[in-house]
């Protein structure tokens, strides 16, 4: 990230509004808005080592990062977090990043019966709607970090950030940007630094950018040949 984006962030970040959680380490700047769509996105740790569990609620209108999760907690708890979080911000979609551990997250926020969860077709990330997923073998929850996905990732939170989409308030996150470099052609955080809320970060911006996108416009296109095909009808009717 370019120092005077970095700059930028810094000079907007605010405290939150509140620091909750039995261990205080959610970090809260606006409450639910029932007249906004949210997105929560996650990063899983073991919760024993020097990496953290970690998730952002974005706010998709504005890209704003209205909630933030850093801490160590097992992956029974860290689950059971992220349900409450969904279900307090109007369900919104959880996105959590598959990869060893987080797979077992995914399988326990849909085994408490959490309606949004992002589910892709397997080896793509092309999204299917949760609805759509159940009945498809080839539906994958959560989101897969790989060799080819991570560098959109990383492409896109750069891009986001450059032209001021994405607003960050959290001094814990603008910290960890601060130590993101390139080392040896690969994007990740300096030696002795975590890229824990990067990750989760990144994830978002493509997915708001990408797959929500592109299933906003299958919805419009399904909508479009709907009320075609209902015109085409009531054309044919006999006068």
């Amino acid at each position: 990230i370019g120092v005077e984006e970095l700059k930028r962030i810094h000079k907007f970040l605010k405290e939150p509004k509140m620091k909750v959680g039995f261990d205080k380490n959610l970090y809260i700047w606006e409450e639910h808005n029932p007249n906004e769509s949210y997105m929560i996105t996650a990063d899983v740790a073991r919760g024993d080592g020097t990496d953290y569990s970690t998730f952002h609620v974005i706010k998709l209108q504005t890209l704003e990062q209205v909630a933030e999760y850093r801490g160590k907690l097992s992956t029974e708890l860290f689950s059971k977090l992220l349900f409450d979080i969904g279900r307090e911000y109007g369900d919104s979609m959880i996105v959590v990043e598959n990869n060893n551990l987080g797979f077992s997250v995914c399988e326990k926020i849909i085994q408490l019966n959490y309606p949004n969860v992002y589910f892709a077709e397997k080896g793509t990330q092309e999204y299917i709607p949760p609805y759509l997923a159940k009945n498809l073998e080839n539906a994958v929850a959560g989101f897969t970090t790989s060799h080819k996905s991570r560098p959109l990732m990383i492409s896109k939170l750069e891009e986001s950030i450059r032209r001021g989409y994405l607003v960050i308030n959290s001094e814990r996150t603008y910290k960890e940007l601060e130590t993101f470099v390139w080392n040896n052609g690969k994007a990740e955080a300096q030696r002795g630094h975590n890229d824990d809320l990067v990750m989760p970060l990144a994830i978002a911006c493509w997915v708001k950018d990408t797959a929500l996108k592109a299933n906003e416009r299958t919805l419009e296109d399904r909508k479009s040949t709907r009320l075609n095909s209902s015109h085409s009808s009531v054309s044919r009717m006999p006068s």
